[in-house]
């Protein structure tokens, strides 16, 4: 009877589990967590990490959402750049509208200014996301927005030419 009972119901549901275990889309950390930075892989997607800023934020970790909040950017850059569909680069200010406008204003205003700070002097930062390196995952997020073929990449990018234009042309790294 229990040889039943695990063939029946318990080794389906372990293989519907393992199935999900490779999907790199899948949050490497509990979405309602504040990630600190020695959590933050290559592997999480701007999703994962914007989402992980805006739970900083309700907690009032303003420096660990910052640092959340710029990984996310930065590998937002780098996706909207390597995706054939350009139409989805508006696919990160729609992101970040549904996640970070329902916080708290007053909140949202110290975030910023703590954003505004870091903006200032970005040395630690650019430090982090060189030692952190380029995104790892597929950006799911961006081609399943746009309307193109294939995997919706573009052939044959150069990863580290754009790595490198993420982050000394577009986060201004020194």
């Amino acid at each position: 009877m229990q040889k039943v009972f695990l063939t029946i119901f318990l080794i389906p549901s372990l293989l519907v589990c393992a199935s999900n275990l490779f999907d790199e889309n899948q949050p490497l950390v509990a979405v309602g967590s504040c990630m600190e930075r020695i959590e933050i892989k290559n592997s999480h997607t701007p999703v994962d990490l914007f989402k992980s800023s805006a739970k900083c934020i309700e907690e009032e970790k303003y420096p660990q959402a910052v640092e959340l909040y710029l990984v996310a950017t930065a590998y937002g850059y780098f996706d909207s750049a390597r995706v054939v569909d350009k139409s989805t680069r508006q696919s990160l200010d729609t992101l970040k509208t549904e996640i970070f406008g329902p916080l708290d204003a007053t909140k949202r205003n110290q975030f910023a200014e703590a954003l505004r700070a870091r903006l200032d002097d970005m040395k630690s930062s650019c430090n982090f996301l060189e030692k952190l390196g380029k995104p790892t995952y597929y950006p799911k997020y961006l081609v399943e927005n746009g309307v193109t073929r294939g995997d919706g990449l573009i052939l044959n990018y150069d990863a580290k030419a754009l790595w490198d234009d993420t982050r000394f042309e577009y986060l201004k790294c020194p």
